[in-house]
């Protein structure tokens, strides 16, 4: 072996040189390859370009038109989102709704049903934006909506958009009246103009004096404040639980699956619907998942549920810029094997909240408390366990017991929870620290504290 100098530049003359094959006396590199000519060139550039055709074929068939009124984006990912049919579920979620390529649960506690509301308005929703797509035609719309049942009237099921009461149609009516441009509105405003100010005097007086202020100052900041509103203004709806979206859905628009098929044609009908129903958001519903009355024993057992949540998954995976999923379950129905199933069934779901509704005892004190304010009743608190994206990246999101729910006459709400002072316990217990007793010599003496 010989060493060089360090001095000695490389490729000097009189250094020694490798062959002109590169290749060491004594010792061989193995099987040299080809060299590529032209026409291998030509032909690996042209199958190149062909491949990347096809990816961005594929990536962008069935993408949904940047201008449907059920998608806008996150505010905390900018991922598109669309409503869930209930704006404080969508402002739970931390998206102002469901991202798309996302999974929901929503699991409830005892015997009630208060999930099916919100199954029912999540559904309504899709209609609602599938026919401000396609005004002229029901089937010409932009989502469709695919149920997991074996109850064939549920479209006949869903909530219609609620109007309003009476006041609030007849102020709607004096406020677009007023907003009109006639003769007598222009000589009012010519005149309010004239006088500017007489007119927020009186104006402010008045309202004193019918009470009516905190009305005139929310008005105002609906009118400064509210610019999602006026950006999305097709996006969310509220719905009233006691009357009936008409027309009906058709077939045009939903799409029911029984679950009591065998697997694979569940899952060939799913595809079939992204395949028939290209651009269009598809919204999946599983109401009452796993309930003994609409899915057979079979899925009581973890080797048949699996694969059955994740063929579900998987498409709504594949499809994952036009796809969510929503599911209702109760988590009773495994109580009795330590909710192994139910743990199981929260690890394929993107997002999970549980609604605890409340016992006997806590409904009667709230009514006590609330008698003179029946709307202000609350019905059970929620749980939010996993929320969409966020979870997934590592973030801790877990509230227990920060939001209880009530299901009203028109709409589902969800709002911060605090225990209610009781005022009649508050006026017993003054009356009788103010009680007075009697010492040992028969003298009353009043208690102080």
């Amino acid at each position: 072996m010989s060493f060089r100098k360090r001095g000695d530049v490389l490729g000097a003359p009189g250094a020694r040189r490798l062959p002109v094959g590169g290749q060491i006396p004594g010792r061989s590199l193995g099987p040299q390859r080809t060299p590529v000519t032209s026409n291998d060139a030509q032909l690996a550039d042209r199958v190149g370009k062909l491949s990347m055709r096809d990816v961005s074929n594929s990536k962008t068939t069935g993408q949904i038109d940047s201008a449907h009124p059920g998608i806008r984006p996150s505010p905390a990912t900018s991922q598109p989102s669309t409503a869930t049919g209930c704006q404080d579920l969508d402002k739970l979620l931390g998206h102002m709704g469901l991202p798309l390529g996302q999974t929901l649960l929503v699991q409830e506690q005892s015997a009630t049903d208060f999930a099916s509301v919100l199954v029912k308005n999540f559904a309504a929703q899709g209609i609602v934006h599938n026919r401000k797509g396609g005004p002229s035609s029901l089937a010409a719309g932009n989502t469709h909506l695919v149920v997991l049942t074996m109850n064939p009237f549920f479209a006949k099921e869903l909530p219609g958009v609620y109007q309003g009461s009476k006041k609030e149609a007849k102020r709607f009516k004096v406020s677009s009246a007023e907003s009109e441009v006639t003769v007598q509105n222009m000589l009012e405003s010519g005149a309010a103009v004239s006088k500017p100010s007489a007119a927020p005097g009186k104006d402010l007086k008045i309202a004193w004096r019918y009470g009516l202020k905190d009305n005139l100052q929310k008005g105002a900041l609906a009118r400064n404040g509210d610019v999602e509103l006026e950006t999305y203004p097709e996006y969310s709806h509220t719905f009233d639980i006691t009357s009936r979206l008409v027309p009906a859905p058709t077939s045009a628009e939903i799409t029911l699956i029984s679950p009591v098929q065998p697997l694979s044609a569940v899952l060939t009908q799913l595809q079939a619907v992204f395949q028939k129903h290209q651009k269009k958001l598809i919204r999946i519903l599983l109401p009452q998942f796993l309930h003994p009355v609409m899915y057979p024993p079979k899925y009581s057992k973890l080797a048949e549920l699996l694969p059955l949540l994740h063929g579900i998954r998987s498409v709504v995976k594949q499809n994952a810029g036009r796809a969510v999923l929503l599911a209702s379950i109760s988590s009773d129905l495994y109580a009795h094997n330590g909710n192994q199933v139910l743990t199981m069934i929260e690890n394929l779901f993107d997002s999970v909240i549980d609604l605890e509704p409340f016992p006997q005892e806590m409904s009667q004190f709230l009514e006590r408390v609330y008698k003179s304010q029946p709307n202000k009743i609350q019905h059970g608190l929620v749980h939010v366990l996993k929320l969409p994206l966020l979870s997934d990246r590592g973030e801790m999101h877990v509230q227990r017991s920060e939001y209880a729910f009530k299901n009203g006459r028109k709409k589902f709400e969800i709002e911060a929870w605090g225990i209610p002072v009781d005022d009649s316990e508050v006026q017993d217990s003054k009356n009788m620290a103010e009680k007075p007793t009697e010492d040992h010599n028969h003298t009353k003496v009043a208690l102080e504290f």
